[in-house]
């Protein structure tokens, strides 16, 4: 089971390698001998911090829920947010419209409500074993979407239990980078990021990083993942760090 330190440090280690990439660009655009040289590294790098950012994301979220999921929770000790995702199979079934009653299925197969109400019925004979449930959160909970603006890393961060409105004091600079970097990989040639654009950028992707990787080292330390009546924070509340 690793621990809050162990998993700061694996995030640190990733963290930094992509970090050397990125200041290797740098260094790339600063020795190049002619403006279309520059221009076609400073997209690059654009494109790279984005990747990275992304790429960051994915991997210390999902190290957060390995980590959570090798405490060998209950639902029941878990928090809420955290608890909910752990559910996901359950909440599946009730939602799902192919699911119908052995016993209508014949006489009513078109009918919705019943079949609802069904599923409902057995979702509440069932309520009461739900947490005692073994917590265990999907790996699909942590979805960029290949598009990760500020919106969609908040909904990952809420559905995990996270500060998630904190990402807004960075929305524009993320914005920004989204913005050139979904430029230039749909094809617009002719985009060519300036130079204090770039720096926002690759700020924003080192802030971001950073932000993330304290996150989750707070929540792990803080205990955040647990309920508030099992000893631990209420993880809806966020971690600052």
């Amino acid at each position: 089971m690793p621990s809050p330190d162990d998993v700061f440090n694996d995030l640190e280690g990733d963290r930094q390698s992509r970090a050397a990439e990125i200041r290797l660009i740098e260094r790339l655009i600063a020795a190049a001998g002619s403006d279309d040289e520059k221009a076609m590294l400073r997209r690059s790098l654009v494109l790279l911090a984005y990747a990275h950012l992304e790429g960051f994301c994915k991997f210390a979220l999902l190290s957060y829920t390995a980590a959570v999921n090798a405490q060998n929770l209950k639902c029941r000790e878990a928090s809420y947010p955290l608890a909910a995702a752990g559910l996901s199979k359950l909440f599946a079934a009730l939602r799902d419209p192919n699911s119908k009653h052995k016993i209508f299925n014949r006489a009513f197969p078109d009918d919705t409500q019943l079949h609802l109400a069904a599923r409902e019925q057995i979702f509440v004979e069932e309520i009461d074993d739900v947490g005692s449930e073994p917590l265990e959160i999907s790996d699909s909970v942590i979805d960029t979407q290949s598009n990760l603006s500020t919106n969609v890393l908040k909904k990952m961060l809420f559905r995990l239990g996270f500060n998630y409105p904190i990402v807004d004091r960075h929305d524009t600079h993320l914005g920004l980078l989204l913005g050139i970097r979904n430029a230039i990989a749909h094809g617009d040639r002719l985009r060519v990021p300036k130079p204090d654009q770039v720096r926002d950028c690759v700020g924003a992707a080192f802030a971001l990083m950073e932000f993330l990787q304290l996150e989750v080292y707070g929540a792990l330390y803080d205990r955040a993942f647990l309920r508030a009546s099992s000893g631990g924070a209420e993880a809806a509340s966020g971690v600052a760090v």
